[in-house]
């Protein structure tokens, strides 16, 4: 390599890592989005992180096609040390192991189908459940810990792409507002399903904030600052309850994106007009915060915001 290529090369290299250190980078697991992929065919499951696969974990499904349901479904209970059949949970003789990940089928209360650990490790990799996901005792540790509930799980036996391709209407979306408990006494839950654990109860006509929706159950705060789950068919809208969006039509969104394009332009706002922040290289990834119909907003580490037209990267 000439001297001439070689200092081209360092000075692009050096380029990169000042754009790259320009950007906010989410320290906290509270602001993370997880997503799940089991794949029946290949039995991976793949936990996505803002957008991106973070773990692939090995695990068993059905023993035959049907068993293990397909579709897109809302993980709503989360059990520690589950029991089964009066065994207690972690003995060695109980099937579902540490751990029990619980997701709605039909309407159910996540008690039927779950993400599981198995007495017979030797099973992961293959087709040998009734039904239910199995995974090795210390990918199910880690798993447990990183995903809330109202995390959406799509299970299908097709070709994985490195992409959640389930239903986004499983999954719990930022909204704002104030709903009132229209009921005597309402019970808040750990996750939106009746099947999910009472963590308050809440009396009639108290003013509850939004801050998530999925299908019929509102995500809420507690005057304590604690997140919970409230069905929706007992509480009344206060003030209305959406997904909110600024001045310039941008909602809050997480996940990454990649730069496509051999320059693309970092603006100041969600306009072709508007200044250009950054010149940003193919190739780039960056933390989403926000988007609108044709731009995503980006966080900069300073704390500004700044826009990206959707047509430069790719998600």
């Amino acid at each position: 390599m000439s001297f001439t290529r070689l200092k081209g090369w360092i000075t692009s290299l050096v380029a990169f890592a000042m754009i790259f250190s320009l950007f906010q980078i989410p320290a906290s697991a509270a602001t993370n989005s997880y997503q799940i992929e089991i794949n029946k065919k290949t039995n991976k499951l793949y936990l996505y992180k803002n957008g991106s696969v973070f773990k692939t974990y090995s695990v068993a499904t059905g023993r035959t096609a049907d068993l293990t349901p397909e579709g897109t479904f809302t993980l709503v209970v989360k059990i520690n040390m589950p029991g089964w059949k009066n065994i207690p949970g972690g003995h060695p003789d109980n099937p579902l192991g540490e751990k029990w990940l619980g997701f709605s089928v039909k309407g159910d209360n996540g008690r039927t189908y779950g993400i599981h650990g198995t007495n017979n490790p030797s099973s992961i990799g293959t087709n040998a459940s009734s039904g239910c996901i199995r995974v090795g005792k210390e990918n199910l540790r880690e798993l447990y810990s990183l995903v809330p509930e109202g995390t959406p799980i799509w299970i299908h036996s097709g070709t994985s792409t490195n992409k959640w391709n389930g239903n986004p209407d499983y999954a719990v979306s930022p909204a704002s507002g104030k709903v009132k408990v229209s009921v005597n006494l309402a019970n808040v839950r750990s996750g939106p399903s009746q099947g999910a654990f009472i963590i308050s109860q809440v009396k009639n006509g108290v003013t509850l904030d939004v801050t998530g929706k999925v299908r019929d159950w509102y995500r809420i705060r507690l005057s304590n600052g604690k997140e919970g789950y409230i069905f929706s068919e007992i509480v009344t809208k206060v003030s209305n309850v959406t997904t909110p969006v600024n001045q310039d039509g941008i909602r809050p969104a997480s996940g990454t994106i990649k730069v496509t394009v051999s320059v693309a332009n970092l603006r100041a706002n969600p306009s072709t007009s508007a200044a250009i922040i950054q010149k940003l290289p193919k190739g780039l990834v960056l933390n989403v915060t926000g988007e609108g119909k044709e731009w995503y907003q980006i966080k900069m580490r300073s704390g500004a915001l700044a826009y990206i037209h959707k047509s430069t990267v790719s998600r």
